[in-house]
């Protein structure tokens, strides 16, 4: 009997190793497709499939949870916007005053573009995508007024002007897997 046992024991383990790697591949393999089909609306395609595929959580993710992940990674890059903003704007004496003027613009602007994608994640979690879509749209918004402000200026400015557009691509990362998921 006991041989019995330790023969079973034995099998569930080797079925176990032997099958393990390939769950791994074929849900690597379901994340890699959902995060293709997440992105297919996407202007950018490439940029939303570097941005979900950098994210180990979106292998395994479902479109609900990819969304959440553009959103978390476009909120972090608001915030880090948001501080590189401020410390620019801590060294005024370096600062030409038009550049000042565009730096204070933006630093208004970025404050209420945190609580927009702030209020899209609350709103996603609710399934409210309609919201998730105002919200995000709102944030983009937002980020082309500082846009108007910083274009063709120097300095700290241009740095903020790549951030836009870099903050713009993540926008339309998160709407594009929002639309696919509102839409499945």
């Amino acid at each position: 009997m006991k041989a019995m046992s330790s023969f079973f024991v034995l099998l569930h383990l080797t079925l176990c190793l032997t099958l393990h790697p390939h769950l791994i591949v074929a849900r690597q393999n379901f994340g890699s497709t959902l995060i293709t089909k997440a992105c297919e609306r996407s202007a950018h395609q490439e940029f939303c499939l570097n941005v979900l595929n950098a994210d180990p959580n979106s292998q395994t993710a479902d479109l609900k949870g990819l969304a959440f992940n553009a959103l978390r990674y476009t909120s972090t890059n608001v915030t880090d916007t948001s501080v590189f903003i401020k410390q620019s704007l801590s060294n005024t004496d370096e600062l030409d005053p038009i550049v000042e003027q565009a730096l204070t613009d933006c630093n208004d602007v970025y404050l209420s573009t945190a609580d927009l994608i702030d209020d899209s994640i609350n709103a996603l979690v609710s399934n409210a995508y309609p919201d998730v879509d105002k919200w995000v749209k709102a944030a983009v918004a937002n980020i082309d007024t500082c846009e108007a402000s910083v274009t063709n200026k120097t300095g700290s400015a241009l740095e903020v002007s790549h951030k836009n557009r870099i903050l713009r691509q993540l926008c339309n990362t998160a709407l594009s897997v929002v639309h696919v998921l509102a839409n499945n």
